[in-house]
Order: C-alpha cells, then sequence, then structure tokens
C-alpha cells in the first residue's frame, strides 16, 4: 500500500510538473520587433543580409530589404550607406520571427523609405 501510494505521487506530480511546462511554454511573449530596426540573419551560403523593419501591424511586418551582403555579421552598419532591393515587402510577422533575425540597431524610418507601403495601404484599404 505504501509502495502504490508513492507511485501515485510521483505521477501526479509529473502531471503538474508537465502541466506547467505546457501552460509556460504558450504563454510565452514573442520575441519583440522595433520599427527602424535593422536585422540580420545569415543564409546557407554563410553570408549575413540586412532587413529594416519600415511598420509594424498585429500581423504584418513591413520590411525592406537590401541587396548587400556581408561575409562576417556586419556590427557597425547604417542603412542610407546600402542598396536597397526591394522597397516595401510586407511579411507575416510569424514568419519574420520564425527566421530567428538579430537586430543590429535601431534608426529612424524617413518617409521617403514608405512610399511603398503608403502605396500598400492604398490598395489594400477596404472601401
Amino acid at each position: 500500500m505504501k509502495t502504490t501510494s508513492i507511485v501515485i505521487i510521483i505521477i501526479i506530480l509529473l502531471i503538474s510538473i508537465l502541466v506547467v511546462y505546457k501552460y509556460k511554454s504558450k504563454t510565452k511573449k514573442p520575441k519583440s520587433l522595433k520599427t527602424g530596426g535593422l536585422y540580420t540573419l545569415q543564409s546557407k551560403d554563410g553570408t549575413y543580409g540586412v532587413t529594416k523593419i519600415l511598420a509594424l501591424d498585429d500581423f504584418t511586418v513591413h520590411a525592406r530589404m537590401y541587396s548587400n551582403t556581408f561575409n562576417t555579421k556586419p556590427t557597425k552598419i547604417n542603412s542610407s550607406e546600402l542598396k536597397f532591393s526591394i522597397g516595401h515587402a510586407p511579411m507575416a510577422r510569424e514568419g519574420f520571427l520564425k527566421d530567428k533575425q538579430e537586430l543590429l540597431k535601431v534608426e529612424k524610418v524617413h518617409e521617403s523609405e514608405l512610399e511603398g507601403y503608403h502605396y500598400y495601404l492604398k490598395a489594400t484599404r477596404i472601401q
């Protein structure tokens, strides 16, 4: 009888730990993204690319992507010195977070960078 009670207590403790772990993993806050953030991601060939977040909403990251690539992770970088390949690309926030891009720094977003974003807003406005 005593052994059975100990086994039941251990099982209850294990189930409690699993429930708490599951709850905590579901309630983790998503990684914070920053408007104006310059992010880098290492590609499969080992080079690094740069993306700048122009705007954010609940579901979408509006980004500018640069054609410059770097053999090592850039540390001191300014978007004004880069050549963009895509002026505005809306992408799922969840997908951007899955890529595990690394924030390098935060810059001001200039009005001239938002032209494509404004076209996107106008084109997707529900009337």
